[in-house]
């Protein structure tokens, strides 16, 4: 069981730093990528080769702009074009905006969100959409925090409704929603962070698949 404890806290680790990017968090986002080795364990996937090259790209990127005084200005301002505003938001973070043409939030998805967060005893503030990516990607992190390593029939459980959530919502608009990023970035972090996500997604709904076929 310690092989699966070591694989929830790797992935947990992944998901909760994604989530600072979307979330007003990219100093303490920044801080982790420089000073740990996340980045560097998500460029050896060999088994999916774009996810590793993007991880090396977004690695290159940071350190070329190592001596750079105002690259985290530079990168603040672009989020807030892409994901808050003010005006038109070029890349909305909320999964209800991609599944309709009218692009407006708290949408079915938002309360289908909330059923899922609520069989946790998780909670999102009525006045803010339950399917902001940050959230999403913070629930899948929570998920695997849960301490279930003990009991592989928990194990299971808990991968089901990983996999039930990621085929339900992350894997559906996520892959839209990189497109607005590429589309609209003027910095080459955002295009790459938000290739690293969706790849990411893609790749751990597969891996998820695959052990709960081979159970």
């Amino acid at each position: 069981m310690d092989s699966i404890k070591l694989w929830f806290m790797e992935r947990e680790a992944v998901y909760s730093t994604l989530a600072l990017f979307y979330r007003d968090n990219l100093s303490r986002g920044l801080k982790i990528l420089k000073e740990t080795d996340l980045l560097e364990k998500l460029s050896e996937y060999e088994d999916d080769i774009d996810l590793s090259g993007k991880a090396k790209v977004i690695s290159g990127e940071m350190g070329g702009n190592k001596f750079n005084p105002g690259y985290e200005k530079e990168l603040w301002e672009d989020y807030q074009r892409l994901f808050v505003g003010p005006g038109r938001i070029l890349a909305p973070p909320w999964e209800s905006v991609y599944e309709s043409r009218d692009r407006l939030i708290f949408g079915k998805s938002e309360l289908s969100v909330r059923e899922f967060y609520h069989q946790f005893g998780l909670e999102v503030n009525p006045r803010e959409a339950a399917d902001h990516l940050a959230f999403e990607l913070s629930f899948m992190a929570r998920l695997c925090s849960i301490e279930t390593c003990s009991d592989f029939q928990k194990v299971l459980e808990v991968l089901t409704v990983m996999e039930n959530f990621l085929k339900e919502h992350l894997c559906k608009w996520v892959p839209a929603w990189r497109n607005c990023v590429n589309s609209n970035a003027k910095i080459g972090f955002w295009i790459e962070l938000s290739n690293i996500t969706e790849a990411w997604v893609m790749k751990d709904l597969k891996e998820i698949e695959k052990i709960i076929k081979n159970k």
